[in-house]
């Protein structure tokens, strides 16, 4: 159980620095969500689809992928957020991936699987 919790906690960890270190090291501008990427599916009959956003930098238009991401079943194609204005995060030297300020759902997940290995660690 102990090799689980540690586990769990790498994961957490690696979840949470990832979103920060865009937010405190990357530059914020506007942007919209113009989509959704290609999906990633599970044997469970679930699917993930990260947001595509675009978004103006320096006079420069730049479509980009969240690591932020939208959940539905199989055969259902999400609408949600599409066309909302948002605030995004990104590293210059890697403008192709951005975090959405406005979505917390990377950071609640990782701060989840932080708690549940820490558990697993103590019991």
């Amino acid at each position: 159980m102990i090799i689980l919790g540690i586990l769990f906690c790498v994961v957490g960890v690696f979840l949470i620095s990832k979103r920060f270190i865009y937010i405190f090291l990357g530059k914020c501008v506007k942007g919209i969500i113009i989509g959704y990427g290609e999906p990633i599916k599970s044997y469970k009959g679930i699917e993930s689809y990260p947001y595509k956003v675009k978004y103006k930098y320096d006079d420069k238009e730049y479509i980009a992928y969240s690591i932020e991401s939208v959940t539905t079943s199989y055969s259902n194609f999400p609408n949600k957020n599409l066309r909302r204005e948002i605030t995004v995060y990104f590293k210059k030297d890697k403008p192709d991936v951005v975090t959405i300020k406005e979505l917390n759902s990377t950071l609640i997940i990782g701060i989840l699987f932080l708690i549940i290995g820490m558990l697993g660690i103590v019991l």
